[in-house]
């Protein structure tokens, strides 16, 4: 159902930055050519950079098999709901379900994920871990929406954010509580049809 667009996939992340507001990020996604369990946005071959060379070009051997050429077409789309000027609370809903596809878009739009010990800031993640104990991605899957397989009822799953990322929400966005209640209320999952 994923693959053939049929699940609505949204979450939440708190991000250093601000990413913007209605982004659109239509970007293929492959794997890093060194580093293999990462991933990232695959160059486009025919861009050229700064110095009027190609991707294609600065790569001396393109038959080389360590070298991630493609990528898989990857969509997002981005919208802050709130920034305090360092940070920002942002909902991104996917269109496509590559691995690690919301924290590399985000890195490469170079608002990253606040926590992200792989594809986030090194800094920021030391202060996040020394000022709130919080040692991991601010990335939440919030809601998931289908059609009911059998039943064909469309079916809306809703779950709070946890309370760490909670706690940054509101710094970033008080009033959040009030616009956005259900992604703030801590252990109370909700389901609707």
């Amino acid at each position: 159902d994923f693959a053939a667009r049929n699940v609505k996939k949204t979450y939440l992340a708190v991000t250093v930055g601000n990413p913007g507001k209605r982004v659109v990020i239509d970007k293929p996604i492959g794997r890093h050519p060194v580093h293999r369990q990462r991933m990232r946005v695959v160059p486009d071959p025919h861009r050229k950079d700064s110095s009027g060379t190609s991707p294609k070009d600065r790569i001396k051997d393109l038959s080389s098999p360590t070298l991630s050429k493609t990528g898989r077409r990857a969509l997002s789309y981005v919208d802050t709901l709130s920034f305090d000027g360092k940070l920002s609370l942002v909902q991104v809903r996917i269109e496509t379900g590559r691995t690690h596809q919301i924290r590399v878009h985000l890195q490469d739009r170079r608002t990253p994920i606040y926590g992200d010990e792989v594809y986030g800031i090194a800094d920021w993640n030391k202060r996040l871990a020394k000022t709130h104990g919080i040692e991991r991605p601010l990335l939440h899957a919030f809601r998931l929406e289908m059609n009911h397989p059998i039943t064909g009822d469309h079916m809306v799953f809703e779950a709070p954010m946890a309370e760490d990322m909670i706690e940054i929400g509101k710094i970033i966005w008080p009033e959040g509580v009030d616009q956005l209640p259900r992604a703030f209320a801590a252990g109370k999952e909700t389901n609707e049809s």
